[in-house]
């Protein structure tokens, strides 16, 4: 028995070359307002400069332990961590990833309040070290909709739609007690984990915070094994999880037949994503002949458990037959995947009421369904209304019930806004300026939802409204409100790489600084007296974006509509705002009053 009562929590974290992000996961830890922990880093034989930055962080933090392994995968990593953990709670973080700021307290305060198994928040998909989005999936996202404890056995099967085990804080005896680990051997050994724990658990407490920043890094050499859903080699990954998952069923399958049929069928549909990437004709790596073989490998793989999926489904209480697993489970799904690619199929052409739901549900698991309207003043209010999307069925069974944002860079907490259910609009008055991103809980014919207000990225623009001093822009594309103020700054030109900005409101900035999208590192900006001075030269390679902190604490992007001389010429601020093209929104035109600009980047 290693648990020590004097230490509340262990905090497992997996570690294996991610050099550029390990001190930030690790300063998040630190951050946690816990007075007994444990960090136990589990390095499993980085090749890069992840143990020497490790090191580093650990002299000034003794709550940190560093333990090196030979190279064996993240699965073993964990049964380590797990084995040696002392706290009373325990929580498992991958290396390359942030913690919420008092996250393990609000999560461990539920577990003792709710008399809990482990306590779960909401994840929030980090893009090159800055906010977006939250999880694709609704049935992801739906799990979080709102603070509530899962007792029943529907309600504990519904927690498996999320496959994440980082996004919780676990009683470390229910883990021991039940045997409940990440397999070795399997690269996606995630799902094992959190069926086996959802299986077990008695209670599973949800808060709906964001409690977990997952980092996707899109413009990185270095592609997490999640991301790698178009690489060929994935599938027999991929197939050895499912496999994994299917003998978990099999072994459990006496105890609930419901819970079980679950997990297989959340499986298979995860089972059959690489196929719509492998295929995509953007990707000339990749060819049809690939994704037939792949449908075949895949169809191969299954047959061998046909007889399990009859004998699960037979047993529950859904009427099928032989002939209805068959044509559906191991012939039609990918079949129409094949047909809809092959054919060059879009968006309008799809009848979801011809095709198979979970291949409509692979394809189009993005579709929006609301939209910004625009911005509008009254008075002395701002307000943004919403709308429901032309074509939608059911328009007014969609009803919002509550809007939040988060601003978009380094993690700021949840701001409510004011809603207004009559005119589906919400109050912005008293927002700070900053730049964030738009999220709502709506309700659609009686089932609560998280949702994103975005559309598809060929309808997308960027709005851009003035009011007086106030400019306000949304980028319809990814959700994203930024509310910033004429005049802000003025540049003067010194040299070809170096300009003084000036602040107008001296006041309102707290701290401006680039950010470095590559390093995922922040470079400061020299102040002299009432400037900022600005050296080009000096900033690493890559995309380096202007950010500033303002007296709100509130973060967002430096753009030139705030210049009293945004004339100056354009090459040149283009290169003091940002080097290199990033994901931010587009100029609009600075000489026109009100513009909606067609995003192009």
């Amino acid at each position: 028995m290693n648990r020590d009562n004097n230490v509340t929590l262990s905090v497992v974290v997996l570690s294996y070359n991610n050099e550029q992000y390990v001190y930030d996961c690790l300063s998040s830890i630190a951050n946690q307002g816990i007075d007994s922990y444990e960090v136990l880093v589990i390095d499993d034989s980085s090749t890069d400069n992840s143990v020497e930055i490790i090191e580093d962080f650990i002299k000034d933090h003794p709550q940190f332990q560093l333990i090196q392994k030979p190279n064996s995968g993240g699965a073993i990593s964990s049964q380590i961590g797990i084995a040696k953990a002392r706290g009373k709670y325990l929580a498992l973080v991958d290396s390359d990833d942030i913690v919420a700021d008092n996250a393990y307290k609000k999560l461990i305060k539920r577990i003792e309040e709710d008399g809990s198994d482990f306590a779960s928040g909401l994840p929030m998909k980090m893009v090159n070290g800055f906010m977006h989005k939250f999880l694709n999936s609704s049935n992801e996202r739906n799990v979080f909709v709102e603070n509530r404890v899962l007792s029943t056995p529907q309600e504990l099967e519904s927690y498996t739609n999320q496959v994440f085990y980082w996004n919780a804080v676990y009683n470390t005896e229910f883990l021991r007690t039940n045997k409940i680990e990440m397999p070795a051997n399997l690269l996606i050994a995630d799902r094992i984990f959190v069926y086996k724990a959802a299986m077990r658990a008695k209670k599973i407490s949800v808060i709906n915070d964001v409690v977990y920043y997952w980092r996707k890094k899109e413009n990185s050499d270095k592609i997490s094994i999640t991301d790698q859903t178009a690489e060929f080699h994935m599938i027999a990954d991929r197939c050895d999880s499912f496999q994994a998952q299917i003998k978990l069923c099999i072994q459990e399958f006496k105890n609930n037949i419901k819970y079980n049929k679950a997990i297989w069928e959340h499986s298979f549909v995860r089972l059959y994503y690489p196929l719509y990437d492998i295929a995509d004709p953007e990707n000339e790596a990749k060819d049809y002949k690939d994704f037939k073989e792949a449908c075949e490998r895949y169809r191969n793989f299954l047959l061998q458990y046909k007889a399990f999926f009859i004998h699960l489904i037979a047993n529950s209480d859904i009427p099928v037959n032989s002939k209805y697993i068959t044509e559906r489970i191991l012939t039609k799904h990918y079949k129409q995947l094949y047909n809809f690619i092959a054919d060059d199929m879009q968006f309008e052409d799809i009848d979801p009421q011809t095709l198979d739901i979970n291949v409509y549900n692979t394809l189009l698991r993005n579709r929006q369904l609301i939209s910004v309207k625009d911005v509008v003043e009254e008075g002395d209010k701002r307000f943004i209304n919403f709308q429901i999307l032309v074509g939608t069925e059911d328009r007014d069974e969609i009803n919002i019930e509550e809007v939040f944002v988060y601003n978009r860079y380094f993690r700021q907490d949840k701001i409510k806004l004011e809603y207004d259910e009559i005119k589906r609009r919400v109050d912005i008055t008293d927002l700070p300026d900053g730049t964030y991103v738009i999220h709502i809980i709506c309700n659609l014919r009686g089932e609560r939802q998280y949702y994103t207000p975005a559309v598809k990225e060929e309808l997308a623009k960027v709005n851009t409204y003035r009011f007086g001093e106030k400019i306000i822009t949304y980028n319809t594309q990814s959700a994203i409100l930024t509310l910033q103020k004429k005049n802000r700054f003025t540049m003067l030109h010194l040299s070809e790489d170096e300009y003084l900005l000036g602040v107008n409101y001296p006041e309102d900035i707290k701290d401006i600084f680039f950010f470095n999208v590559k390093e995922n590192i922040r470079i400061p900006v020299e102040k002299q007296k009432d400037f900022y001075k600005i050296d080009l030269t000096k900033l690493p390679e890559g995309d380096n974006v202007m950010i500033y902190k303002n007296s709100d604490d509130m973060y967002t992007t430096v753009r030139r509509l705030e210049f009293s001389n945004s004339a100056m010429d354009k090459e040149a601020m283009d290169r003091i705002i940002t080097r290199g093209k990033i994901e931010i929104e587009i100029e609009p035109d600075e000489n026109e009053e009100t513009k909606s600009v067609e995003a192009s980047e």
